[in-house]
Parts: structure tokens; C-alpha cells; sequence
């Protein structure tokens, strides 16, 4: 063989050599719907990376221990089409790609960086994740994991008239239901399980998402509440605290916009004190921090010693230092 023909064969040998080593390398898209596209037509789960790319510490943590590893890309580069949704302060984006991005950090509600929001092919949300230890391999297992997870409740949600599964098992798959926000599977695991043997929770949870609709005052919210105080008159399954606590959260959002007083938020757990402090100690302490912090995030600091007083005295020693220190930060 001539001089010229090894080296044009050794030469072929190195760039396939090359060719293979990247062929597993991650691909970071930037442009949303061109990866979106991608990820529809592979049938392959979609990684948003919500990332500050020249200020965020833990994005450039995330990125040089885990998402730029070897070990990533030869584990998740096959199995997920990328894109990084960057958020830089110094450098320069093309038009249009910083106001695309402030869309989807809206719409995904991405509160902090770094952010790794995975999606099916078809744009349906699986998970929310963000920064871990442990590396490269481990995070590439832990992305999958969510996938493998979310395969499974829709593999359940589909055969949910066919199988009879029990009121803990459709416990489970409610929470699985909200965590992936899938309202309408939410709305029929709930129907399922007023039936199962779990009835109790499932009636509480009908209400809670009644009170999300913003439908407590109706009259559907008011004969379930009526139902599920009576078949607990006395809060041995804390139904009453349970009730509380959601209507304490209704008011607080018509507190926040101003639609009415902080008397009347807190009134919920007021009552339940009235009629269920003794008995439950456990909650008592905690429930009377939260009206002291309504009462000072009001600026009426001196509701809110009073309560924050009773805190401290009904608080298990393990918390009467961090409810001290409150006080005195607090006047």
C-alpha cells in the first residue's frame, strides 16, 4: 500500500473513529418550537433546561456536574431531545428568542433557576425537577425515572374502569394526578374514588378543588362541607382541620387582593381553636403561627405577639427557640 493510501485510510479510520465517540453527544437546541417538533416526530420526551447561563451558580453546577459529563450524554443523549431556555444578563440572544423564553418560563411557571421541566412528544408536562448531586449517570437515571414514572400513571389512568384498585392505590395515583397537574384526571380519580374505601379523603379533596375553582360560597361546596363535618362531629380524623385549612386558604387569596379583612381570613382557624385546641395539640401551635404572620404581614404587630405568645406556649420544646427568636424580631 503507497504512502498516500495509508494516509488517507488512517485518516478515514480517525474521523469515523470521531464520528462514533459524538455520536451520543446532547445536542442543546435553543429555539422551542423547532425542538418541540423534533421531540413530536422522534416520539422522544422533550428537556427544557431553564438556566441563567452567565449568573446562576447552581446552572452552571447542574451543567458541570452533571448535564456536560460523559457520562450524561452516553446515557440520556439517545433518549430525550434538549433545549436550554437561557435567561443571560450580559450576553446578547437572536430576536425574539428573549421575550419566546419569558413565554415559556410563564407558562411551564418556572419560579427559580435552575429549572428542568420535561415534557412528553405530544407537549404534555411529566415533571419538574432541577439541580442534584451525585453526577452525570445519576441524574440521566433520575430524568428517566420521571419518564418510566409517568408511563406508568398514564398506562393506569387508561385502565382506571377496568381495574379495581383500592382506595389507597387511588390515593397514590391522585397524587400522582396533581403533582403532573392533570386536572382532568384529577376531577375523575376523585369521582372513582368516592366509592373505594378511602371515601373520607376523596370527599375532602372534591372540596379542596372546589375551593380552588373559587366555588366555596356555592352551594354544592356547602352541602359537602355539611356532609363532612357530620360524619366526623368529633375531628377524629382531623376533618375539621382539614376544612379549616382549606378555607383559610380560600380567604387568603381575597385577602391578598384586598376583597376582605385579615379577621375574616383567619376566621377558619380561629373557630377550629375555639372548639378543637385541646384536643389537638399537635396542630395547635402551628396554627396559631400562621395567624400571626397574617396579622404581621398586615402590619397589626400586636395581634400578631399575641398569637405568636400562644405559640410558644403550646409548641413542643424542639420549636419554642425558633418561635422566640420570631417574637423578638417581631416587635
Amino acid at each position: 500500500m503507497s504512502r498516500f493510501a495509508l494516509f488517507f485510510l488512517n485518516a478515514f479510520l480517525f474521523l469515523t473513529f470521531a464520528s462514533f465517540e459524538k455520536s451520543d453527544a446532547v445536542v442543546w437546541m435553543t429555539n422551542y418550537d423547532e425542538a418541540a417538533k423534533t421531540a413530536k416526530d422522534q416520539n422522544k420526551p422533550l428537556v427544557l433546561f431553564f438556566t441563567g447561563s452567565d449568573w446562576c451558580v447552581w446552572c452552571k453546577k447542574l451543567e458541570s456536574e452533571s448535564l456536560s459529563t460523559r457520562d450524561f450524554e452516553q446515557a440520556a443523549a439517545s433518549q430525550f431531545v434538549f433545549v436550554k431556555i437561557d435567561f443571560p444578563q450580559k450576553g446578547s440572544q437572536p430576536a425574539g428568542e428573549a421575550t419566546k423564553n419569558k413565554e415559556l418560563q410563564k407558562r411551564f411557571d418556572v419560579r427559580g433557576f435552575p429549572t428542568i421541566v420535561i415534557l412528553d412528544p405530544q407537549g404534555h408536562k411529566i415533571g419538574v425537577t432541577g439541580y442534584r448531586p451525585g453526577g452525570g449517570k445519576s441524574y440521566a437515571s433520575h430524568l428517566m425515572k420521571m419518564v418510566e414514572e409517568y408511563s406508568s400513571y398514564k398506562s393506569k389512568m387508561s385502565r382506571l374502569d377496568q381495574d379495581d384498585l383500592s382506595g389507597a392505590e387511588l390515593k397514590m395515583l391522585f397524587k400522582q394526578a396533581r403533582q403532573l397537574q392533570q386536572t382532568s384526571d384529577i376531577a375523575t380519580i376523585i369521582e372513582k374514588g368516592k366509592t373505594s374505601d378511602r371515601k373520607d379523603f376523596f370527599l375532602i379533596e372534591e372540596y379542596r378543588q372546589l375551593a380552588k375553582e373559587g366555588k366555596i360560597s356555592s352551594t354544592e361546596a356547602a352541602s359537602l362541607k355539611k356532609q363532612l363535618l357530620t360524619e366526623d362531629p368529633k375531628n377524629s380524623h382531623l376533618t375539621h382541620y382539614q376544612i379549616a385549612c382549606i378555607d383559610f386558604d380560600a380567604l387568603s387569596d381575597k385577602l391578598e387582593s384586598g376583597q376582605c379583612t385579615p379577621e375574616t381570613a383567619v376566621e377558619p382557624l380561629s373557630s377550629y381553636l375555639n372548639r378543637f385546641a385541646d384536643q389537638d395539640k399537635e396542630n395547635r401551635w402551628r396554627i396559631e403561627m400562621i395567624i400571626s404572620q397574617v396579622y404581621l404581614d398586615k402590619k397589626e404587630k400586636e395581634k400578631a405577639l399575641i398569637h405568636a405568645k400562644k405559640a410558644f406556649e403550646s409548641a413542643p420544646e424542639s420549636m419554642k427557640e425558633d418561635i422566640q427568636s420570631y417574637i423578638e424580631e417581631a416587635k
